[in-house]
C-alpha cells in the first residue's frame, strides 16, 4: 500500500481538490483506493457522497473518528489534512507516509507560510528518519502572470522538489460539485489539465505512471 498525505497549514490552497482528483486517477486505472478526510469540514466526504454509482469506487473514511480499516486489497490511500495543522502533528503522520504533497498558492502570504512549514517538516523528517518523499505543487496558477514567476522562483529555492503546477481551471469547480475528477471527464474538455498532472504523477509513482 502506498500512502499519500496532502497537507498545508494554510487554508484555501487546494488540498481537497488535489486529494479528490488524485483519488480518481487511481480509480480510473482500477487501483483500489481509499480517501481519508482529516478535516472537520469533511469536504472530501461530501464530495464522495455525491459521487455517481457509475464511476469506480473510492473508499471514504472520516479520519477524525479513530482508526480506519481499508479493504485488504487497497493499494493507494490518500489523506486530506485540515488547515492549521501544526508540524508536530504532521510529523506523526509522516512516519506512516510514502509521499507528502504541499500545495502552495501564488501569493506572498502563502509563500511565507509554506517556507516555514517546509522547514519545520524537513526538520521533523530528519528527526524521525521518515522514508517519505516531500514535494511542492503550485496550485491555481496562471503561468503568464508575474505572481506565478515569483512563486516558481520561490519554490525552486526551497530544499524540496517543485514537482508541478496546476492552472486555475474551472474544470476543478465543475468536478467538485459532481463527485468526479478531471480524469473521469471527456478528454477534450480537460486535456490541458491532465497534461499538468503528468509530472506530478511521475514523481508520486517514481516515474511509474500507470499504463494499460
Amino acid at each position: 500500500m502506498r500512502s499519500i498525505l496532502i497537507v498545508n497549514p494554510k487554508g484555501g490552497c487546494g488540498k481537497t481538490t488535489i486529494a479528490t482528483n488524485l483519488a480518481t486517477y487511481y480509480a480510473v486505472w482500477d487501483i483500489p483506493t481509499a480517501l481519508v478526510d482529516l478535516d472537520p469540514q469533511q469536504s472530501a466526504m461530501d464530495w464522495l457522497r455525491v459521487r455517481p454509482d457509475t464511476e469506480n469506487e473510492i473508499q471514504g473514511f472520516n479520519g477524525l473518528k479513530g482508526k480506519i480499516f481499508p479493504d485488504e486489497n487497497t493499494q493507494r490511500i490518500i489523506y486530506d489534512c485540515p488547515a492549521r495543522t501544526d508540524s508536530r502533528k504532521v510529523a506523526k503522520l509522516i512516519e506512516l507516509m510514502d509521499v507528502v504533497i504541499i500545495p502552495v498558492m501564488p501569493s506572498a502570504i502563502d509563500m511565507r507560510v509554506a517556507a516555514q512549514f517546509v522547514a519545520d517538516i524537513l526538520n521533523e523528517i530528519k528527526k524521525t528518519k521518515s522514508k517519505a518523499i516531500l514535494g511542492v505543487v503550485a496550485n491555481r496558477t496562471q503561468k503568464n502572470y508575474a505572481s506565478y514567476k515569483s512563486l516558481a522562483k520561490f519554490l525552486k529555492a526551497l530544499d524540496v522538489p517543485f514537482v508541478g503546477a496546476l492552472r486555475n481551471s474551472q474544470n476543478y469547480i465543475k468536478v467538485a460539485d459532481s463527485g468526479v475528477g478531471i480524469f473521469e471527464m471527456q478528454i477534450g474538455d480537460v486535456e490541458p489539465d491532465m497534461k499538468e498532472w503528468k509530472p506530478i504523477l511521475n514523481w508520486i509513482e517514481g516515474k511509474r505512471v500507470l499504463k494499460k
